[in-house]
This record gives structure tokens, C-alpha cells and sequence, in this order.
């Protein structure tokens, strides 16, 4: 795989924090100010390679043909996503007592010491689920911000399941238990950690 170029990854980077600023029910600024600001950083090339070959990624196509019939800052986050997705160190969460999600999923870093560039402390990175997986239960210590790029529900504790819809937001707190699930159509989303 060639490696992806500074603008791709930038124009990626323009297209969230864009997605970001236009969708419904932003958390609060000072929630989010420190993601802001890190994302505005120039980025560090980390010489991380691509890596494929997961089944759930046949379906990254209609994923991304889905997210253009969004809002005009998710089409234009997908067009960007779409020139990087090939380039990308997919990788699977391993739950070998759950084979429909492992061989149903696909992660990525984008942004961080695993993704295509280091960026100012944060770590930006897509989840990928292929038609009728869940991805189950965790949590971590970063604060999460998803930018959603597709159908698909979203859960936190136990309380009900929720579909934010194309160019949604998903804000996780930290350490709070969280999942997402897809439908007949496979889910996409860009998430951030940061702390």
C-alpha cells in the first residue's frame, strides 16, 4: 500500500472538525475544546503500514456510498474518508466467544502512535460494523466523541438504545459503558479519544 499523504489525512481532519461543528446537540464546548484543539495541530507521519483482509470490510463500500445521502459535511467527511480507507491498519477486537461480531467488525486508527499520523495527545480512529452486529458492552478513560456516519443504534449503560442518524454525535464520558449496533445496513463511524 502507498503511503497516504499529509493533505488526505488534513482534508480528512477538515472534514470532521467540519461534521463536528454542524451536527445536532454538540456536547459542551468545554467538553469537547481540548478534541478541538488537538485536532488543529499538525500532524507527525507515524510510518504505520495498511492492513486488510477482514470480511466485514466488504461491506465498507456501501458504507460509504450510504454516508453520501447525509448531511453536506458527512458526504464531503466520506469522500475524504474514502481516498484513505484502503490505507488504513484495520484491525479486529478479539472476542472469540462472540465469532459473529469478531468476523462482523473492523477498527482503524487514523490519528495517533497506531494511526497514519501523531496529532497533539489525541487518537481519531472508524468503526466499522457489517449488517446485524453488535458491538458489545466496554468502556475506557479517554472521553469518546463519535461522528456518525450512517443508520445504526447507540447505547450507554443500560439504558435504551437510541439512532442519532447520519451526521449525529455520540459523547461517551469517561469510563461509561457504551455499545453500538447496526441494522440490515452497515454502520460507520469516525470516533475520538482524548483525555
Amino acid at each position: 500500500m502507498n503511503m497516504v499523504s499529509h493533505e488526505t489525512v488534513q482534508a480528512l481532519i477538515d472534514g470532521l472538525l467540519s461534521a463536528i461543528g454542524a451536527a445536532p446537540g454538540v456536547p459542551h464546548n468545554s467538553d469537547i475544546e481540548p478534541l478541538l484543539l488537538a485536532l488543529k495541530c499538525e500532524g507527525e507521519p507515524t510510518g504505520v503500514r495498511a492492513k486488510g483482509g477482514m470480511p466485514a470490510l466488504d461491506h465498507l463500500p456501501v458504507a460509504i456510498q450510504n454516508a453520501g445521502s447525509g448531511p453536506d459535511e458527512i458526504r464531503s467527511l466520506a469522500e475524504s474518508f474514502e481516498k484513505l480507507a484502503d490505507s488504513l491498519p484495520w484491525y479486529q477486537r478479539q472476542e472469540p466467544a462472540l465469532p459473529d461480531f469478531m468476523h462482523g467488525h473492523a477498527n482503524a486508527f487514523i490519528i495517533g502512535p497506531q494511526g497514519l499520523e501523531e496529532r497533539g495527545g489525541v487518537t481519531v480512529g472508524v468503526s466499522f460494523l457489517a449488517p446485524g452486529v453488535e458491538y458489545p458492552n466496554h468502556n475506557h478513560p479517554p472521553q469518546e466523541l463519535y461522528v456518525v456516519m450512517s443508520d445504526g443504534d447507540w447505547r450507554q449503560n443500560d439504558d435504551p438504545w437510541h439512532a442519532p442518524g447520519l451526521g449525529g454525535l455520540v459523547y461517551n464520558p469517561a469510563n461509561i459503558t457504551h455499545s453500538m449496533r447496526s441494522s440490515q445496513q452497515p454502520l460507520l463511524a469516525i470516533w475520538c479519544l482524548w483525555t
